[in-house]
């Protein structure tokens, strides 16, 4: 029997796992679940706020760059570079490699740290989110 659910309570089911995951250092799992709910929770901050945060950091990459004297990087090569990791682990297409190389660490919480900035700005309440914190202070060096 199918059931009707608002997509942002399902983001928000898979952000609270997503967090678990991490904590329980499932970091690849980490990375899928909170992905999906940042894509989500990103698209309904920019339909409801007129806010893309995917756009706002990718404004301040480029003025980064620039203050650096670097070239700015497009829009579409910027998304390549911020989803490799997530597609890395969650697709594979003829002629990839069967082998990633990546800091499933880092890369869960960047994508963790997204989606919860985006349901941050959606005002979505969600459980775990102290565990996160305490979490993050006792491993901030690692």
């Amino acid at each position: 029997m199918a059931n009707h659910s608002k997509k942002i309570n399902l983001a928000k089911e898979q952000l609270e796992d997503a967090i678990e995951l991490l904590i329980n250092g499932r970091y690849i799992s980490c990375l899928t679940l909170a992905g999906a709910a940042e894509e989500v929770f990103t698209t309904l901050v920019d339909i409801k706020l007129g806010k893309n945060p995917f756009n706002i950091i990718h404004e301040l990459i480029n003025h980064d760059l620039a203050v650096e004297g670097y070239q700015k990087i497009s829009r579409g090569s910027f998304r390549k570079v911020r989803n490799r990791a997530r597609n890395l682990v969650k697709h594979h297409d003829f002629g990839d490699e069967e082998s990633v190389h990546i800091n499933r660490q880092h890369q869960a919480l960047a994508t963790l740290g997204q989606a919860m900035i985006s349901a941050d700005l959606l005002d979505v309440k969600y459980k775990n989110k102290r565990k996160y914190n305490a979490w993050l202070k006792q491993n901030r060096d690692t």
